[in-house]
């Protein structure tokens, strides 16, 4: 395929991060949620089910922008590397949890999730982070099985008359535990009915330090980030257009096979809004294509020449959508249709063997034509939601191929099963999502939800012929291969939460409990040909990805009280149990009990925070692919915000205070031999971070 859209734009930034967190929005759910440090907006009415939440990372002590997950109720991240985060919701991950920007599914270029879907919004480009707690709504996504994110950049606003104005800010943050900088900037020319924005942002730090005094191999990172866009706005009608480039180059992924040298994405995207009569249309379209280049031996060693491996892929998608959203007395009905289109490609070679080359993936298709309608309105005191969305998922792929394989009767032999077998698929799934929620008392909501979401397999478990390690980021260690037999997961969910304040005291959340039939995972493969191959290869059996039933179930939630004029408690806390029904087993790479708690003290232009993160251990581990048990542990992190003027902030803090040595069980394994972290090993967390950070807004 052809690289589309080249972008060349130059700017010149400074920028900052630190982990203090803020956000916008206009209506609470109670008058006691946080207002400056780790504050959480939550949008709809005060006598309804919470909506949103909201984070806005304006400033923050991590490059990876998934890193603000942490700080809600059920989320949680899965980390390969600096900026590769994987989202995680109450359990589920990857493919099923939908992330969106600009309002549409945002590609990954590679088969192994490096360039996953929040390292395109680094932190202090973003708007906000959004989180549809518990089902979200079918109008949202077309598959969403395990929950919506929604990044939107910070593309400025529309001033208040027509004559022009040019606003801005630049910023500039600096961390201690791997030297890392960061750096952005933003500039907008704008009046009331134009607007235009550019934004920039840069990246780059070296390998962090652990607790104990360790060197983390392989976290060092690269990325630069543009963006241009254009808006236009009337009485009745919005339009922005935007054009995108991401940029990322020799940062490690010590958690995978192989680590980045070069992402290079083109993205363009259209958003439209009219009203008419009463009606409200949207429209919208976007377009992504990416090139990536990963290897195992430019970043870490590897002291065989017959076994470097490098993979070029690409990917490319087109995307539109349109809904009309109408009246009808008091209730509200939206009606649209929406479509993805991705094709991937990758090939995998050896510089040191011109004759070896793998077509891992050749043109795999994956194509989603949606139709949805949803109703809301109220009916006896409740505010009530349903939809319903049909989905047809269309996947195909090419002839594969393997040459200068060292056993190379078995590769063969795969790939001519996989060559002369039905690869033309097709997937028929329908959501049904019903929503409910009523004021119980005066300071008491309570909400419900129930739902049927459906998801279609990847292509990477469909049409992964080899045993390879091309998993979508899953980061086990074990090789697999797909499964062109495989059903699309349908998972059947309630939710029942609890929305109440009082005073200055408020506390809000869910319990939850899912059934997912036809889960896919991986199991023993009862290929005998590939099982052959991956011993010989690797020494263990491969997985191959099969449906299973699964379960899941846990609450979440967040509470805190305002203590006096200058003080108050804030704490999340997120529970998960999953459970694999078929195999008597546990569920792999499930967040552990975990509880946040922040004491804040504000008092005019100074704040200050002190965080308490505590993780339990995690017994409840998936057998099937070795997944290790994990220690809990704490963290104490400590952050400071002095507001010099209206337009210059500093910011200043402690990340893990007291230098603790620890392990994320979320985290991968190590892959890097030339490492301080034995091979096989779980990655350890960074050690003692400080950092300082200047933002100026003009």
């Amino acid at each position: 395929m052809n690289k589309a859209f080249p972008l060349s734009l130059i700017a010149i930034a400074v920028s900052l991060n630190t982990q203090t967190l803020y956000a916008e929005g206009e209506n609470r759910a109670d008058s006691s949620t946080p207002a400056a440090i780790e504050e959480i907006i939550v949008e709809g009415e005060a006598s309804s089910a919470v909506e949103t939440l909201s984070i806005k990372p304006t400033v923050m002590n991590r490059p990876d922008s998934a890193a603000v997950l942490k700080a809600l109720p059920g989320a949680n991240i899965n980390s390969n590397g600096p900026i590769t985060g994987i989202a995680q919701y109450r359990g589920l991950f990857g493919d099923r949890v939908a992330v969106t920007m600009e309002n549409e599914a945002v590609l990954g270029g590679g088969p192994n999730a490096m360039d996953t879907p929040l390292s395109y919004a680094p932190p202090l480009l973003l708007e906000s982070i959004e989180l549809s707690p518990g089902i979200a709504s079918v109008a949202d996504s077309q598959e969403s099985i395990g929950g919506l994110i929604q990044a939107k950049l910070d593309r400025g606003n529309f001033s208040d008359t027509s004559k022009a104005t040019i606003s801005g800010d630049i910023a500039t943050r600096y961390g201690s535990v791997d030297e890392g900088s960061n750096s952005a900037a933003k500039v907008v020319a704008a009046n009331n009915q134009h607007k235009l924005a550019i934004l920039t942002s840069f990246d780059e730090g070296d390998d962090a330090e652990t607790g104990d005094g360790k060197t983390l191999r392989n976290t060092g990172y690269q990325r630069a980030r543009y963006d241009l866009s254009y808006g236009w706005q009337n009485a009745t009608s919005e339009t922005e257009v935007s054009l995108g480039k991401l940029e990322t180059s020799n940062t490690g992924t010590p958690a995978l096979p192989m680590d980045i040298i070069d992402i290079d994405t083109d993205m363009a995207n259209f958003n439209g809004m009219t009203q008419i009569e009463g009606a409200t249309i949207r429209t919208r379209m976007g377009y992504r294509h990416v090139y990536h280049l990963m290897d195992n031996f430019s970043l870490r060693s590897n002291s065989m020449p017959m076994g470097y491996r490098a993979t070029e892929a690409t990917g490319q998608q087109f995307t539109w959508g349109a809904s009309i959203e109408f009246p009808i007395g008091n209730d509200l009905i939206t009606v649209g249709i929406d479509s993805a289109e991705t094709i991937h490609d990758a090939v995998i070679t050896n510089p040191n063997m011109p004759m070896f080359r793998v077509q891992n993936f050749a043109d795999a298709e994956r194509d989603i034509y949606g139709f949805f309608t949803e109703w809301k309105g109220s009916r006896g005191g409740w505010e009530l939601e349903a939809g319903i969305r049909y989905n047809s998922v269309e996947m195909n792929s090419g002839e594969v191929s393997a040459s200068g394989m060292m056993m190379p009767m078995p590769a063969n032999q795969l790939a001519n099963a996989f060559n002369t077998a039905n690869r033309d698929q097709h997937f028929d799934n329908i959501d049904v999502v019903l929503k409910a929620s009523r004021p119980l008392n005066a300071s008491t909501d309570f909400n419900m939800g129930l739902g049927r979401k459906t998801r279609a397999p990847s292509y990477q478990e469909l049409y992964l012929w080899l045993p390879m390690q091309s998993t979508g980021g899953l980061a086990d260690g074990r090789t697999y291969i797909g499964n062109l037999d495989l059903d699309s997961e349908t998972n059947h969910e309630i939710n029942l939460g609890l929305d109440w304040s009082a005073g200055d005291v408020y506390a809000n959340g869910q319990i939850f409990f899912r059934k997912v039939d036809d889960f896919i995972q991986g199991t023993p493969s009862t290929n005998m040909t590939a099982n052959m191959l991956s011993m010989m290869m690797t020494g263990k059996a491969p997985l191959q990805f099969n449906n299973i039933d699964a379960e899941l179930y846990g609450l979440d939630g967040r509470y805190g009280m305002v203590l006096n004029d200058n003080w108050r408690l804030d704490g999340v806390l997120s529970y998960v149990r999953g459970k694999d029904k078929d195999g008597n087993d546990n569920l792999y790479r499930v967040a552990p009990l975990n509880n946040r708690l922040t004491l804040t003290w504000e008092q005019d232009k100074l704040s200050a925070s002190l965080e308490s993160a505590l993780y339990a251990s995690q017994s409840k581990t998936a057998a099937y692919n070795d997944e290790e048990k994990s220690a809990g542990y704490g963290l104490l992190n400590l952050y400071s915000q002095y507001q010099l003027s209206s337009d210059l902030r500093i910011n200043a803090g402690i990340e893990n205070l007291l230098d603790k040595d620890y392990v994320d069980h979320l985290t991968g394994y190590n892959r890097n031999g030339n490492s301080d972290i034995p091979v096989g090993d779980r990655l350890p967390g960074r050690g003692r971070n400080f950092f300082v950070s200047a933002a100026l807004s003009f």
